[in-house]
């Protein structure tokens, strides 16, 4: 419920078009076929295609939509059985998301028809096949599995046609592709803009780059060790060249290639452009980059303008180390934003670092009231990789005395409070507008109330949505800590019951000083 660290997804379309029913029709063994074989699917209109199919034991129809394969009850278990690679879909009709991703998931589909060996694309109503949604796990939408020889795993690729079929491709193939001669190689180059290629000798371990090669999941690797497929990409084995359809199009690796870590760091750097529009397409890849992320967040009047171009003539002065981004202030995904990272309306345009943003992020301001310049942005990151700069942190101001059982923390009385070594702190982060935090509300009133008298313990409350705490991780509201008088730097989830006896008996076990619930009772009357 109200989970601060948000989930930037990018959504898609369901096509209400006509469906075509396939009907699958067995094609016999004979005794010198292998354990796999091919099934003709025919439509009953004029499209015809083949899928690699496991036997069915009886006539099947499935219907397609747009090239996805439609599934339901009756004939979901037949078709990830009968088919070693499938992905499919869960959605929902009336979802946004699913409505956005529903043209990028065909064309990916028509695709995957044409790979070799081809691999079906479907998807599931779940909104009206609520059993497979149920033993899929579908807790939103889209959900995306894939199933191979009948076992599911997490689709972890992006939201655009082709990162779906790359994705898929390196899922059911090798991790990287050979070139085994010129026009192999030219073929790969055109048949991928986002792409690697390992140049080797014979001699050179190939282990690290594949295993790069299958870690990173949005960008087809390939190799050779063909001395004219070496001259072609006018390299000295061995050497990485990367290709990308943005900024300088092409980039050669300079470092170690025994070194998985630094390829993948090397790829990551250049697969994106060098600054990126914040969306809610891209906001899932900026947020779970890794890297330091740089933010310019505008307006679009002419002050956003003329930021955006200082912003832009700094970026290339940072050498990739940074994931440079603009983000507006119209759009709900900006406002989301806005929310996120502590940015008030009356500050734009303004400037953003952030670090560790998808757990315990922490969050620089450009400071100064004058205009954004190319100067200004290259001294604040400098200042920032110099250990200068002191986190932004966000915090209401205190309030002038303490009304009822529970005590009120705010950002700059956090630590003074909390970190006091000679009390125990249990701490509730809410949100003003969270229904769960209010329902809690006089629960929680009522634990503080009967352990007034214990002088040992603080039962305290912070609005986390108006308030930055250094260091704490929130996922959701409301979230409860207790912070031991015996160990400040490692604070304990609160996990029991959410009533005021579950309070008491987790309190009494957890707490370093030891409290009475007979005698806080008793001072209670």
């Amino acid at each position: 419920h109200g989970r601060q660290r948000r989930q930037f997804g990018s959504s898609s379309k369901h096509r209400s078009g006509s469906r075509q029913p396939i009907r699958v029709r067995l094609c016999q063994l004979t005794p010198k076929s292998n354990h796999m074989q091919w099934l003709r699917v025919t439509t009953l209109g004029c499209l015809s295609s083949l899928f690699v199919l496991a036997p069915l034991a009886t006539v099947a129809e499935i219907f397609e939509d747009d090239g996805v394969l439609v599934l339901n009850d009756k004939n979901f278990e037949a078709a990830v059985k009968n088919n070693p690679f499938i992905l499919v879909e869960f959605y929902a009709p009336w979802c946004g998301h699913c409505k956005q991703f529903a043209p990028e998931y065909a064309a990916a589909a028509k695709q995957m028809k044409q790979a070799n060996p081809p691999m079906p694309l479907a998807k599931v109503d779940a909104t009206a096949e609520h059993k497979l949604a149920e033993e899929h796990g579908v807790r939103g939408y889209p959900t995306i599995r894939l199933f191979i020889d009948g076992k599911d795993q997490e689709y972890t690729g992006g939201r655009t046609e082709q990162s779906i079929v790359t994705w898929l491709q390196k899922k059911a193939g090798p991790p990287a592709i050979l070139l085994a001669d010129v026009p192999a190689a030219e073929a790969f180059e055109r048949e991928n803009q986002l792409a690697v290629v390992g140049l080797f000798d014979e001699g050179t371990s190939r282990t690290a780059f594949e295993t790069a090669a299958r870690q990173v999941e949005d960008v087809m690797f390939a190799y050779s060790t063909v001395a004219s497929v070496i001259a072609k990409f006018n390299a000295q084995a061995p050497a990485l060249k990367m290709f990308f359809p943005h900024d300088e199009k092409v980039a050669t690796f300079s470092g170690d290639v025994q070194s998985v870590a630094d390829m993948e760091r090397f790829v990551k750097s250049y697969r994106h452009p060098l600054v990126i529009p914040f969306d809610g397409d891209t906001a899932p890849e900026i947020f779970g980059d890794g890297r330091p992320i740089l933010l310019l967040i505008r307006d679009k009047d002419d002050k956003g303008k003329a930021a955006e171009e200082q912003f832009r003539k700094a970026a290339p002065g940072f050498g990739r180390k940074l994931l440079v981004s603009i983000a507006g202030s119209s759009e709900p995904m900006d406002q989301r934003l806005m929310d996120y990272v502590s940015v008030e309306p009356e500050e734009l345009p303004t400037v953003r670092l952030l670090t560790n943003p998808m757990a315990s992020m922490t969050k620089y301001r450009l400071q100064g009231g004058g205009d954004i310049t190319e100067a200004s942005v290259a001294e604040f990151v400098k200042d920032f990789e110099d250990g200068k700069l002191e986190p932004h942190m966000k915090s209401e101001q205190p309030p002038a005395s303490q009304h009822g059982p529970v005590f009120v923390l705010v950002g700059s009385t956090f630590q003074k409070v909390v970190k006091d070594p000679a009390k125990d702190v249990l701490v509730e982060f809410y949100a003003p507008w969270c229904g769960h935090c209010k329902k809690l509300e006089p629960v929680y009133k009522e634990v503080a109330k009967k352990l007034e008298s214990v002088g040992t313990i603080i039962v305290a409350k912070i609005d986390a949505t108006a308030n930055d705490v250094e260091g704490v991780d929130i996922e959701g509201f409301p979230t409860i800590k207790l912070w031991r008088a015996s160990n400040k730097d490692e604070p304990l989830d609160y996990n029991g019951d959410r009533d005021v006896d579950g309070f008491l008996t987790w309190l009494e076990d957890k707490v370093a000083h030891p409290f009475s619930r007979l005698e806080a009772a008793r001072t209670e009357l």
